[in-house]
């Protein structure tokens, strides 16, 4: 595959987070480095930890999830959750576009070093294709959150050096379209099957789920073909489409035969909470870790994502602050939350969402769902309307008696629910989150065949994906002649999209896919201060001021300085 190779004025070179000698380590070191594999597994290492930032950064979380159709936080003081943001604002507009291409940084740098190894013999080029494979997965997930947050960019796939830096920052915003389909080829090229009858590939990376037994928990070919996939559908190209998705349904839906809803049903919607971790279904979880006297790498989703503890301050001798200790959420006392979490003003779900998507008695599996004698059903808890917990008021000193209580903004099934245990994280310790947030799952890859084959008019196809999630959430199905059209089905996918994959990090990015973003979130977002900020060309973040500057003028926001 013939590469066009661009340099870019790359936003790490001046990343205030992080030292200049930090930056400089793969320029100074690059030409002697990876000498074998053991250091070239140590370089693909350092690609991961910008995409933990990216995703593990609260502003992040509100931009993608809580500024639009589904959650609303109506609070200024979150700029990102209220559309308040602007070039010379920092935040999250800094944060994606300075950790975003520090990972494509050294993700070219990496590749780059494996082509050296391959020349001087260190490396048999044969042995390298798994590590460039892996490479260019990682560096395809920074453009794919790259042009998703800001549009068209700059792109580039040469390494960056002493010597170049002088012209890396001449470059202007480049065509998003043009960057997802040099990705899209070279990630098929390396990732799809070699028998493949209409998208042959070379097969780098074995056909396995991210997370079996005996995985290494690394990026591979499954989440290469969810970029692939999904970067095909920003372009429409729905054949390509459906190749991706298909393999990772034959990866994951083994086993089940033909049908989309029984190879679904083999992973459980329990398995879908934050806190449980590396599940099966998962095709890519972002790994945190809080351990008082070990690994600490928290995230923070669970901080917003929780209800309001009850206040009870208590001195500490040992340490100058004072604490709050109570196990009690919003009237309800819920010991397996513990008693030190502190928690932000929570996010909630709009109305749209819990009185029209998921509303009290939906039947939806994927709210927090109880019998009537009080059991739980296996669910992913997107929701909370009620909870078996203690009463603080009848049993204060909690005895380990339990009944079902409405948990809402009102004692009754008309109030607005919290966020369910999905994200909440059991026993936090003050804002240590160590959930593993869900960015990738099966069930997306089977919502985006859905879409694919309703774009080509193949509305029954189509239903057997959108019915797969639908029959595990305890839901009736769906057939073609439901529909009265095309945009009838598409709409139904859109509604099933935020139920099925609430909180994952994608809703934002998909309905600025699907050109809707500002008419659905201007009209269904709960928050005045987000609806007095909302504008059609905010749909993508503005490039930082400061990054303007340092390409010479060459980078631009024009669609900010028109308006």
């Amino acid at each position: 595959m013939k590469k066009r190779l661009y340099i870019l004025a790359a936003a790490v070179i001046s990343c205030t987070a992080c030292s200049l000698d930090e930056n400089l380590t793969s320029y100074s070191t690059g030409e002697t480095y990876y000498t074998d594999e053991r250091e070239i597994i140590t370089g693909l290492n350092g690609c991961y930890l910008p995409m933990r930032q990216i995703f593990g950064s609260a502003d992040f979380f509100l931009y993608s999830e809580a500024s639009t159709d589904v959650m609303y936080l109506n609070n200024s003081s979150y700029y990102t959750a209220v559309c308040d943001y602007s070039p010379t604002k920092a935040s999250i507009v800094s944060t994606v576009w300075q950790r975003g291409y520090m990972g494509v940084m050294y993700a070219n740098a990496v590749i780059a070093g494996i082509g050296r190894a391959v020349e001087r013999g260190y490396i048999t080029e044969q042995a390298s294709r798994k590590y460039l494979a892996e490479a260019s997965i990682l560096r395809a997930m920074f453009y794919y959150v790259l042009t998703s947050t800001y549009g068209d960019v700059p792109f580039y796939t040469e390494e960056v050096t002493e010597h170049n830096r002088a012209r890396i920052a001449s470059l202007p915003r480049m065509s998003a379209s043009e960057t997802r389909k040099y990705l899209i080829a070279e990630l098929m090229e390396y990732l799809m099957p070699s028998n493949h009858p209409t998208h042959r590939g070379s097969g780098a990376l074995d056909f396995v789920r991210t997370y079996n037994s005996d995985t290494e928990y690394r990026v591979g070919a499954a989440v290469g073909l969810m970029l692939a996939g999904k970067l095909a559908m920003w372009e429409k190209q729905w054949d390509d489409a459906i190749a991706a998705f298909g393999v990772i349904e034959d990866i994951y839906g083994n086993g089940a035969g033909v049908d989309p809803a029984g190879a679904l049903a083999r992973y459980p919607l329990s398995d879908i909470p934050f806190s449980r971790k590396y599940t099966a279904e998962s095709i890519w979880e972002l790994a945190y870790s809080y351990k008082p006297y070990g690994l600490q790498v928290p995230g923070v989703i669970a901080t917003y994502c929780t209800p309001t503890r009850r206040s009870s301050t208590v001195s500490n001798d040992d340490e100058e602050e004072e604490y709050v200790v109570s196990d009690v959420y919003n009237g309800i006392g819920i010991p397996e939350l513990g008693n030190t979490a502190r928690l932000a003003v929570p996010v909630r779900p709009t109305g749209y969402y819990y009185q029209r998507l998921m509303y009290y008695n939906s039947g939806d599996l994927r709210r927090a769902a109880y019998d009537s004698a009080g059991n739980e059903i296996a669910s992913s808890g997107n929701m909370a309307w009620q909870w078996l917990g203690y009463d603080p008021v009848a049993d204060p000193q909690y005895t380990g008696n339990r009944r079902l209580m409405y948990f809402a903004s009102t004692v009754s099934s008309s109030g607005r629910p919290w966020l369910g245990n999905k994200f909440w994280c059991y026993g936090m310790v003050y804002t240590r989150d160590d959930n593993n947030p869900k960015i990738f799952r099966y069930a997306g890859a089977l919502l985006c065949l859905a879409e694919a084959y309703a774009e080509k008019g193949d509305f029954g196809k189509a239903c057997e994906y959108l019915n797969a999630t639908r029959l595990r959430a305890g839901l009736q199905p769906f057939t073609a002649g439901t529909f009265a059209g095309r945009e009838a089905l598409l709409e139904e996918i859109v509604e099933e999209n935020a139920r099925e994959l609430f909180g994952e990090f994608q809703r934002r990015f998909e309905l600025v896919r699907w050109g809707i973003w500002y008419e659905r979130t201007l009209e269904y977002s709960d928050s005045p201060i987000l609806k007095s900020n909302i504008r059609p060309y905010k749909q993508y973040l503005p490039i930082p001021a400061d990054q303007i500057t340092y390409s010479g003028g060459a980078l631009d926001n024009d669609a900010y300085v028109e308006n």
